[in-house]
């Protein structure tokens, strides 16, 4: 039987932006401000071995995260509430944490990660050591963790504030990290912050969570290939004459299954 794979924490800072970012308070919409906007979302990244890459992904990436916060600043500040209690983003390019790890074993050894996985996802997800205070966790926004693996490939995992970007901000953020980390003088697209586009209603429908049940709730794993998406998407194409995103394909499947 092969030992059980590892992962060993070398290093953790803050990475602060590379260059001079706005301060000051930003504002959240109502709907950013939901109590449901403020869990920290998890995702884990994967990447194979490339023959003949001579750069180390730690140092590669670490540098890129700091350049992109120059464009994405607000992934760098911290959740702050004002006066009269209201949720917002304060910048003052506090920084996002950055931990540097080594796995025991390869990517293959690990089947990539697919499930049924075979190491836990915590080891490869940004958790600072020792653990952070509940009530400091609470204002980060943003967590980077990459893991190198003996076979060349590595991992990031990030732990993303859904209050701060849906999965289309995040995903941006993280195009922009790659393509600094490729050569790129800054990222292609900017980041804009349009909160103000989003108007509060009269009598905003925000309060606390009610307090969790027993419940047992047990997390499911979907494997739904490109081949089947894409599937769907020709079938609306023809039936519609109008195209579909990948989104709309996956909630579509979803309610059916319901």
């Amino acid at each position: 039987m092969a030992p059980k794979a590892t992962v060993d924490r070398l290093s953790q800072t803050l990475v602060v932006p590379a260059g001079p970012t706005p301060t000051g308070p930003l504002r959240l919409s109502w709907l950013d401000r939901y109590p449901t906007q403020m869990a920290l979302m998890e995702v884990l990244d994967v990447y194979k071995p490339v023959r003949g890459m001579q750069k180390d992904p730690v140092k590669t990436i670490k540098h890129a995260v700091a350049e992109a916060l120059v464009h994405y600043f607000p992934y760098a500040g911290r959740l702050a509430k004002s006066m009269d209690g209201e949720v917002h983003v304060l910048c003052e390019g506090q920084g996002v944490w950055f931990i540097e790890a080594n796995a025991s074993c390869a990517l293959e050894d690990v089947h990539y990660l697919e499930y049924p996985l075979m190491m836990a996802k915590d080891e490869l997800l940004p958790h600072p050591r020792p653990r952070l205070d509940p009530f400091e966790e609470e204002k980060l926004i943003l967590l980077v963790q990459v893991t190198r693996f003996t076979c060349g490939g590595f991992v990031v995992g990030f732990r993303f504030r859904h209050a701060i970007a849906d999965g289309t901000g995040q995903r941006q953020f993280k195009t922009a990290i790659g393509e600094i980390a490729r050569g790129q003088d800054k990222p292609t697209i900017e980041a804009e912050w349009r909160r103000d586009a989003i108007p509060n209603p009269k009598n905003a429908p925000i309060s606390h969570l009610p307090k969790p049940t027993n419940t047992h709730l047990q997390c499911l794993a979907i494997d739904i290939s490109v081949d089947y998406i894409n599937h769907f998407k020709n079938q609306y194409m023809e039936q519609t004459g109008q195209r579909c995103t990948t989104f709309e394909v996956l909630i579509a499947i979803q309610v059916s299954c319901n």
